[in-house]
């Protein structure tokens, strides 16, 4: 039903649980075509989109299924489990530009907060996270590629720079904790499929050689993990 789509867009959580508590099996509804960006997700995917994190955590309440994946289809898009758009709603919660108030920033800080609470709350209920987009990113490198397009961005981002620091290291927790494989992860190509580039390791642990890894965006990130790791006493 498109319908509930739109409502949830809207951020009308009572008429969106009216209508799911008169047929429950709304509840693992997909989107139509239209709008092209929601074409084939569910409505927690659509819900982590759209910011309505009220609407997202009822739909995980209401038992919502949290390794939802859209089917494959003729848009080249890439395909994401549903746990990676609550990833991307923790991070990209966190792109306060320069000019907002310190009340705006409160306000996005706890929608981050917010979001990473309910990242958790799917993996307690069964959300894989050894799961992969359809071009083959694991979580733990689609967490690194948001939380890097802020770090490389102090002037664009500057209330941001510590609180990324702080969910990356939560969401990588998080996925670790609860079994992603991260020697597995170090070994793959920092790039989704089909042009990985060089590995994890290679970028972010051994001495620098070629000219792109030599490149300053890397810096931030591999400063991050550095300290992570370390912090952690893990073995890399």
């Amino acid at each position: 039903m498109q319908k509930l789509f739109v409502l949830l867009r809207q951020g009308n959580i009572d008429e969106v649980k009216r209508i799911i508590t008169n047929k429950p099996e709304l509840l693992s509804s997909v989107s139509g075509p239209k709008p092209k960006k929601d074409h084939g997700q569910s409505l927690l995917q659509v819900a982590f989109k759209a910011g309505e994190l009220d609407i997202a955590e009822y739909l995980i309440e209401a038992g919502i299924d949290v390794n939802f994946m859209e089917e494959k289809d003729d848009d080249p898009g890439v395909r994401a489990p549903v746990l990676f758009d609550a990833i991307t709603a923790v991070l990209m919660s966190l792109c306060v530009g320069e000019y907002r108030t310190q009340e705006e920033v409160t306000q996005k800080f706890k929608e981050s907060d917010r979001a990473l609470n309910l990242m958790r709350k799917m993996i307690l209920l069964g959300a894989d996270v050894n799961k992969r987009t359809s071009n083959e990113m694991n979580a733990i490198n689609w967490s690194l590629h948001h939380a890097e397009n802020i770090m490389d961005s102090p002037s664009v981002y500057p209330y941001s720079q510590e609180k990324v620091r702080e969910q990356l290291s939560l969401i990588l927790d998080c996925l670790i904790e609860n079994g992603a494989d991260y020697m597995e992860w170090l070994e793959e190509g920092y790039y989704p499929e089909p042009c990985p580039g060089p590995s994890i390791r290679n970028v972010f642990w051994c001495e620098p050689e070629s000219i792109e890894v030599k490149n300053e965006k890397y810096m931030s990130m591999r400063e991050f993990l550095h300290n992570y790791f370390d912090k952690k006493n893990m073995r890399i």
